[in-house]
């Protein structure tokens, strides 16, 4: 009885690990921002996206991922219309890294003839970077080193620098197909959930008041460009924390991580590819 256990529990082992491998390549799309400077709008001031993808395809339906993604995002109320009489703009490069579970649909392996496409969803956990930047008077500012909102003015003590490096959950869904014999093609649309409302440098409400303060100095127009504010005035809405999105193409290359003959001289099962 012991044997036969062993026999077939180092068969199945066999065959599951003759299932594993690897996929690398890069990802090519678009990325947009949704937040106060855009509130509702997607796919709207698209900029481009690029990165990498790292796959360890576990089984047909259960994938594990490595992304590595490169972007900007931006905002505009001029375009937007999000809010009269604000004006406010920004623009952000985003590096992001995260680890991510893709669930296929359908059975998937790449290089097989009967299992060679699928729609899948995915999920997981990363870190990104930003760093905010505006258009005042023709002239691009790095807005957090100003304190748009009282941070830095020494009277709004409860107002602290925001941080560049933030949590993000990236999820979404995608498509798969399988060419050749190790090459896989998808597209994917993802959103990140961020914990933050100051990708967009904007966020609660205004701290200069626009019958005394100095607005030929732009660093007070880069907090309020119309420049007809009262101190506590909403500038944005903190409730609401930021999102962005990226979505592309990938083209990933299969690297198998165990050959058949490697298994051992059981025999292995058939599991469909």
């Amino acid at each position: 009885m012991v044997k036969r256990f062993l026999y077939i529990t180092l068969m199945l082992l066999s065959g599951s690990l003759y299932g594993q491998y690897l996929e690398i390549g890069p990802y090519l799309g678009g990325a947009y921002y949704v937040g106060d400077l855009n509130p509702s709008k997607h796919f709207y001031m698209v900029s481009p996206v690029y990165g990498g993808i790292i796959r360890c395809n576990f089984t047909t339906r259960w994938v594990g991922r490595i992304n590595f993604m490169f972007g900007t995002v931006s905002g505009d109320d001029l375009k937007t219309k999000a809010v009269e009489n604000r004006n406010l703009n920004f623009e952000s490069s985003i590096f992001e890294i995260s680890l991510q579970g893709e669930v296929n649909f359908l059975p998937y392996h790449t290089g097989s003839w009967s299992q060679f496409f699928s729609p899948y969803i995915f999920g997981g956990i990363g870190a990104f970077t930003m760093n905010p930047t505006g258009i005042v008077n023709g002239e691009k500012l790095t807005l957090r080193e100003l304190g748009t909102e009282g941070q830095l003015s020494g009277t709004h003590p409860d107002k602290e620098p925001y941080g560049l490096t933030q949590i993000c959950f990236p999820f979404g869904i995608g498509f798969r197909v399988s060419f050749w014999k190790n090459f896989c093609a998808g597209f994917e649309w993802g959103l990140r959930k961020t914990f933050t409302d100051y990708l967009d440098d904007c966020s609660t409400t205004y701290y200069l008041d626009s019958e005394t303060a100095d607005f030929t100095n732009i660093t007070y127009l880069a907090s309020d460009p119309t420049a007809n504010h009262k101190p506590g005035m909403q500038r944005g809405t903190s409730e609401n924390k930021d999102w962005y999105s990226f979505f592309g193409l990938t083209l990933t290359y299969k690297i198998n991580l165990f050959k058949k003959s490697d298994c051992n001289k059981f025999s292995t099962p058939d599991w469909g590819f």
